[in-house]
Formats: C-alpha cells, sequence, structure tokens
C-alpha cells in the first residue's frame, strides 16, 4: 500500500518514510535483501594504504592535518597580534594599562572533486584482471588525490571558479595586499631571483645559503618558523649542489654525505627540510610548454584576437639583458580544459624600461571561457612557454606585462606548519573525506561508481609562509 494512503496517521506515514529512506542503514549490503539507500563507502583506509606507496606524488595531501569542517563556507579568525606590548609600566597604584588582540576574519569555500570509475560486468566475472572494481576505486582515488595535491600548489579560484586558491596564489596574493605600513608583518614574503637557479648568484642576487637566510629572518620577524620547503622534481639536483662542497668535510654524516639532501640551517636556527615527507613533489609543476587539453565539447575555443603594444613604465623590470623582440600566445581556459593558443601577428620589440600591454578578445562561440593562460618567449626566442594564468574579465580582457612573472621557471614554496600557539597553520579544511559512491548499474549492466572529496585548503597565516619565484630551471627558458 502507498505509504502516503489517507488510511495512514501521519506518525505512520513518517515511520515509512523514515524506513525507505534509511532501509539498510547500518547492515552489510551484500546480505541486505529488500535494498538499501545510496550510501557512502569511507576510504580513508585505502587512501592511506595507496599513499603509503605514492607518498612522493603527493607530499602535501598526505601528511596535512584534516581540519573538520561543517558548512560550505568555512570561517576562522587568525590573530595578528596580542595588542600593546611596550608601553605597560606603571606607577605605584596606577591603573593597568589597557588593549586587546589583534584579529582578522578569513573565509574559506568549499570545492568538490570527484572522478567516476566503471568496470564491465563481463570484466567483473573474469579472471583477466585482480578484482578489477577494487582496482578501479584504487586509480579514482589517486586520481582524486593526485588533483587534490596539484591545486593544493597551483589552484586559482579567480581563473577557475570550481577551485580552491593555493600556495602559489595565497602567499602572491598576501606579499601584494595593501595595508597599513605598521602591519607590513601580514604581508607574505615572496623572492625573486630573476631566473637564476639555486645556488647561483650574479652581481645584484645571492640564490644560494643567503637567501634562506634573509627568508628565514623575515618571517621570523613576523612570528612565522620555516621548516619545509616544497619544490618540482626537476630542481632537486639544484639543492645537492648547493651543498656538494660540503662532501670534503666528511663521509660518514648522513646529511653531508649526501645519503639524502641535507636540511637548510638559517641564521635563525630553523632547519627547513628538503626531503622526506617535505622536498621535491611530481605534482608540483614548472612554468612548461602549454598544448590545448582536456574535454573538446566542453573546453573553450581559441581566443579570436591577442594585440601587443609597448609602452614606457615606471614599474617595468624589463631590465638590461631583457630587452629583445618578444612573442607572446594565449591559451583560454575553464574547469574542462584548455584551448590552443593564439599567436600575436607578429613579434613586439620591447625596450629596457617598457612594458607590454595584452588585449585579449574572447571568442564568443562554445563554452565559455573563466580565464587566460599567458604564454610567452624570452628575448629574440621562438620557444613558447607559460608566464602567468589571469581571469578572464569580459568580452575584451587586458593583461600588463611588466617582465615581473617570467615564463619558463619555477617556484620553491617554504612554509611554517604550526602557529606560534601550535595550532596547524596550514590544513586541509575537510567537509567530507574521501569517499566512494556505489551507482546503480545501467542498461549495459556495468558496475559504476563515484570517488569525492570535499574541501579546501587553509593557510592561516601567510605572512609566515614564503616563496621563491622565477627559479631557472634545466629545459626552462632562462
Amino acid at each position: 500500500m502507498d505509504i502516503f494512503d489517507n488510511e495512514y496517521s501521519v506518525d505512520s506515514q513518517n515511520l515509512e518514510l523514515e524506513k525507505a529512506l534509511e532501509g539498510g542503514y547500518g547492515t552489510d549490503a551484500a546480505t541486505f535483501e529488500q535494498g538499501r539507500a545510496l550510501q557512502r563507502e569511507d576510504l580513508e583506509a585505502t587512501l592511506v594504504s595507496v599513499l603509503d606507496v605514492n607518498q612522493s606524488d603527493c607530499k602535501v595531501f598526505h601528511k596535512l592535518h584534516k581540519q573538520p569542517v561543517s558548512s560550505t563556507v568555512h570561517q576562522v579568525n587568525q590573530q595578528t597580534g596580542v595588542g600593546d606590548d611596550e608601553f605597560l609600566f606603571v606607577g605605584e597604584g596606577e591603573q593597568a594599562s589597557e588593549d586587546d588582540p589583534d584579529f582578522v576574519r578569513k573565509t574559506y569555500e568549499t570545492k568538490y572533486t570527484s572522478s567516476k570509475w566503471q568496470v564491465s560486468h563481463p570484466l567483473s566475472l573474469t579472471n583477466n584482471a585482480e578484482n578489477p572494481i577494487n582496482a578501479s576505486k584504487v586509480a579514482a582515488v589517486l586520481r582524486v588525490t593526485k588533483g587534490t595535491e596539484r591545486a593544493i600548489f597551483h589552484g586559482d579560484s579567480s581563473v577557475n571558479p570550481k577551485q580552491y586558491d593555493g600556495f602559489l596564489k595565497i602567499i602572491e596574493d598576501s606579499a601584494k595586499a595593501v595595508v597599513d605600513a605598521d602591519k607590513k608583518h601580514l604581508c607574505a614574503t615572496v623572492t625573486d631571483i630573476r631566473g637564476l637557479e639555486i645556488g647561483e648568484k650574479n652581481d645584484t642576487i645571492n640564490a644560494g645559503e643567503d637567501l634562506f637566510d634573509n627568508l628565514a629572518e623575515t618571517v621570523a620577524s613576523k612570528g612565522g618558523s620555516l621548516k619545509e620547503a616544497y619544490f618540482p622534481l626537476i630542481l632537486s639536483s639544484q639543492f645537492k649542489k648547493l651543498y656538494s662542497d660540503r662532501l670534503r668535510f666528511t663521509t660518514k654524516d648522513t646529511q653531508f654525505a649526501m645519503d639524502k639532501l641535507p636540511d637548510i640551517i638559517t641564521a635563525t636556527d630553523d632547519t627547513i627540510k628538503i626531503t622526506d615527507d617535505c622536498g621535491a613533489d611530481k605534482m608540483f609543476k614548472v612554468k612548461g610548454e602549454i598544448v590545448a587539453c582536456g574535454d573538446p565539447a566542453k573546453r573553450p575555443n581559441t581566443p579570436t584576437e591577442v594585440t601587443a603594444t609597448p609602452s614606457e613604465s615606471s614599474d617595468s623590470q624589463f631590465t638590461d639583458g631583457f630587452d629583445g623582440n618578444y612573442t607572446y600566445a594565449v591559451h583560454a581556459i575553464n574547469s574542462y580544459g584548455i584551448s590552443a593558443g593564439k599567436v600575436i601577428s607578429s613579434p613586439v620589440a620591447v625596450a629596457k624600461g617598457e612594458k607590454v600591454t595584452l588585449t585579449i578578445t574572447a571568442d564568443t562561440n562554445g563554452a565559455a571561457a573563466t580565464g587566460y593562460i599567458i604564454t610567452r618567449s624570452n628575448a629574440n626566442g621562438t620557444k613558447l612557454m607559460e608566464m602567468k594564468r589571469i581571469a578572464k574579465t569580459g568580452a575584451q580582457t587586458t593583461f600588463v606585462d611588466n617582465n615581473e612573472d617570467l615564463p619558463g621557471t619555477a617556484s620553491v614554496v617554504l612554509v611554517t606548519p604550526t602557529t606560534e600557539t601550535l595550532a596547524p597553520n596550514v590544513s586541509f579544511g575537510q567537509l567530507m573525506g574521501i569517499s566512494n559512491f556505489d551507482l546503480p548499474t545501467n542498461s549495459s549492466l556495468a558496475h559504476r561508481g563515484v570517488v569525492a572529496l570535499y574541501g579546501m585548503l587553509e593557510v592561516r597565516a601567510p605572512n609566515q609562509c614564503a616563496l621563491i619565484k622565477n627559479v631557472g630551471y634545466r629545459g626552462g627558458l632562462y
């Protein structure tokens, strides 16, 4: 009988409806005979076992503190100061001075990652593959975790609104934030080594051990303590060369003998780990060549037109050695893929002290772009590599290149893991841990499911982190 039949009392209707919705709850789905509600399978145990073998792929997500959240918009208070600590002396019997700690309110939006898996019914009945359904789930887990790890570094909600912001975006935005002169401690530290490799130096830049001493000193003045470094795999040899001369001191010491990359001991007595559970990460990518990729039916079309116009600029970083002819190309991007690039009609001549203004005209057909990837050559070069990702701002989007971001370079992220109160500075806010949802079979009788993760990267105090940008690498442009 229909549970909404009028002969039923309201209480009976509610009871039957509750049974229908919760059928099978708390039971073994394999032995339950009357159907069951859609349930999620918590894959945290699978995730741990998979990542135990693939830690080099997902170093950060594997070790991040998982902060449970209970809403799609998570809000936290960041304490930025304790109040006045200088003028505290009072006369005998005089009232104590009064002051309040300083707080900044921060909000984080939950973002949603998911990947579908499917195994044909005949395959599930054969012994051609060992447990193909479980293997497909594990593969989906790896896709989700690798995508999450990549976004932890490169996520940019201004370019792809479905992403959360990653380390690079959070630290650079913090460094560029406009604050009062007495609140410079609220800004993150970014150092530009202008195409040098780690360990190199020229007349104006020292990218050796002094670089890390200076970063540690600056971050320490803001209340942080740099403990971890992360960088693309290709930079590993640069860190090895940084300390290679120490081999002459001893061959028995674990670090100095290069049994593993040594920690960086800074002048502030901070120890920055660059190996084991930190260091090179496969999902931390360099700025390299860009090609069209993703779903051809859903990714945006190539921009209609791109023009490049040079002019004088007081903010120009086209200094000595950077003048010459430059070629630009622009790729459109959305959450489904990247278009082919639109190359400017001819190289543009840029002199010392100038900037280049790009005007990008969007294609009005097909899927809409949410952002653009600007690629550029080096001076008088022909190879194009990624320089900057920007948000689309309308039918025409303007970007000014002052040569702040060099194409074909890499970055290094340095992290203070915990605040002075030992609370996590960097964590992963998790509305739902990585989970599998089995889907009903379709007409092909295929076994199907979706692995999903709901969360966001939280960096409570970006001013206590640091970024080394425009690092040259083997095969890059500088």
